[in-house]
């Protein structure tokens, strides 16, 4: 995998800018503007799917056809718009937009290795909750309590006008409000 940014040669007090990329080239273009020299910061984020009944882990761009740049002060911006997997630098006004450095540094600080895991979610008692796989898949129900097997936990099911405590595995399970 393509390393996200090359800390050393990350230089504070240069501005960031932000490419925008070919679909589905965020990495072949952060290898072509790594190979100018120019530091490249492509954060990925792990989400979780439900693909045939099973829960598959997928790292992609955190912010697809996006990376973020810092070219030396001796780079011209127009190599960056000529690189390969490059379609334009993101502009406001006909002027190459600038990243702020601290937005930059709260990316990377919440990212292991360049890559954000939410990790599994947490939930409080009375937290409703959607179910998207399993048995119970696309149904409602409340959330309970956790159980001593940290992967399980125990839900409220309402089934024929009747509540049903079901144990379920905690990944099958989302927010209510993350679906708004």
């Amino acid at each position: 995998m393509l390393s996200v940014m090359n800390v050393l040669e990350y230089t504070p007090g240069l501005p960031w800018y932000c490419a925008f990329t070919k679909s589905r080239q965020e990495d072949f273009a952060a290898l072509h503007l790594q190979r100018q020299a120019i530091t490249v910061f492509l954060p990925k984020y792990k989400s979780r799917r439900i693909v045939r009944g099973e829960v598959v882990s997928r790292i992609g761009p955190m912010f697809p056809r996006y990376v973020f740049i810092q070219p030396k002060d001796s780079q011209p911006l127009n190599t960056v718009r000529s690189t390969l997997g490059v379609i334009s630098l993101v502009a406001f006004g006909g002027r190459p937009a600038s990243v702020p450095a601290e937005v930059i540094e709260l990316i990377r600080t919440s990212c292991q290795d360049g890559i954000c895991d939410p990790g599994d979610p947490e939930f409080r008692e009375g937290d409703r909750v959607h179910i998207i796989g399993g048995p119970y898949e696309g149904m409602h129900a409340v959330f309970s309590q956790e159980t001593s097997q940290k992967e399980r936990v125990i839900i409220l099911l309402e089934i024929m006008a009747s509540v049903a405590r079901v144990k379920i595995d905690r990944r099958f399970l989302v927010s209510d409000t993350n679906l708004m």
